[in-house]
This record gives C-alpha cells, sequence and structure tokens, in this order.
C-alpha cells in the first residue's frame, strides 16, 4: 500500500475561509465580537453550513484572527533573532514588535477577551514575542533583573500609545533607558 499525501483544498473552499477571516476582521472592528455566526456568515457572502466547514466555533474564528493578527510581530521576533548583540535584539522588537495600527490594536484587544481561550492565546502570541529577547538580553546583562515580559509588554503598549512618531520614538529611547540594566 502506498501512502498519499493529503489533497489540497479546492481554490473555492481557499476563498471561502479567506471571505470568512476578511468579513469577520472588518466586522468585528465594526461592531465588536459579539456578532453572530449567521452574521458573520451573511457579511462574507456564505452560508452558516460554510462557516462551520472552515471553523467548528466562534471562538475558533477568533483564534484564527488572533494569529493573523500577530503574524507581523513574528516577523520582527525572527529579524531580531538573527541579531547578534542581544541589547539591540531586544531593542528591536520593544521599538517594532506592536506592528500593529490603532485600529488593529483595538480588534487584537476585543477578540482577546471574548473567551478564556482567546485571552490567553493573545497572552501566548505577546510572549512568544517579548520572552526570547528579554531572557536573552536579561542573561546577557542588558536587561534589568526584575523586569517582566508582562512588564515589558505593558510599556510597549503605553510607548506605542503616543500620539505622533516623534512621540513614540522619544517614548521607546525614555522606556529602553528605563528598562537597561546598570552599569556598574
Amino acid at each position: 500500500m502506498t501512502a498519499t499525501s493529503p489533497r489540497a483544498p479546492r481554490k473555492d473552499q481557499v476563498r471561502n475561509r479567506q471571505r470568512l477571516l476578511d468579513a469577520a476582521r472588518l466586522a468585528f472592528a465594526e461592531h465588536g465580537p459579539d456578532l453572530s455566526i449567521e452574521a458573520i456568515a451573511r457579511i462574507a457572502g456564505v452560508g452558516a453550513t460554510t462557516f462551520y466547514r472552515h471553523f467548528a466555533t466562534k471562538d475558533d474564528l477568533v483564534l484564527q484572527l488572533l494569529e493573523d493578527l500577530a503574524r507581523g510581530a513574528g516577523q520582527v521576533a525572527e529579524e531580531a533573532a538573527a541579531i547578534d548583540d542581544d541589547w539591540d535584539a531586544f531593542r528591536v522588537v520593544f521599538s517594532r514588535g506592536c506592528v500593529l495600527d490603532d485600529a488593529e490594536l483595538r480588534l487584537f484587544d476585543a477578540l482577546c477577551r471574548t473567551s478564556p481561550q482567546a485571552a490567553e492565546r493573545g497572552k501566548t502570541l505577546t510572549a512568544s514575542l517579548i520572552t526570547p529577547v528579554a531572557d536573552r538580553a536579561r542573561q546577557g546583562g542588558q536587561l534589568r533583573e526584575d523586569v517582566t515580559t508582562e512588564d515589558v509588554a505593558a510599556l510597549m503598549r503605553m510607548a506605542d500609545s503616543a500620539s505622533t512618531p516623534r512621540q513614540r520614538e522619544r517614548a521607546h529611547k525614555v522606556m529602553l533607558s528605563g528598562l537597561r540594566a546598570p552599569t556598574e
């Protein structure tokens, strides 16, 4: 007996899944994440049955949207991992890790509040971005010992909420200065 490779999804299946994700992302951003599965399917131009072919539950859709929103931050983390200097790698993630614009950030936060699973997934995605570079910088004596991943995430969020690019740059600079381990 020969092993067969799984068949790739049909083009219409791929298209319908993407339509559901795009529709949910826009609808949740505009109306909040309390929309029903039927409303999401209707906005996507498909039936509820098509929704269930792609997502067993609404929470599965939310988890996929969180993954999609975090994809850009994952690319920043990969870039930082390739940087030899511990502090420079940390600085890249701290300054550029939040690749979401204000509306996407609000959506990410709202989706994280839809269920315990979504909250945990949002926390895990955030930690997967910050923890490797924070641990590396801490072990290299560059990051203060008393700073946690949660602290870094909160400070990143504060810096990224500044109104203008110049204010964000200044906030990053000041916060990074405070996070750096003191030199003897």
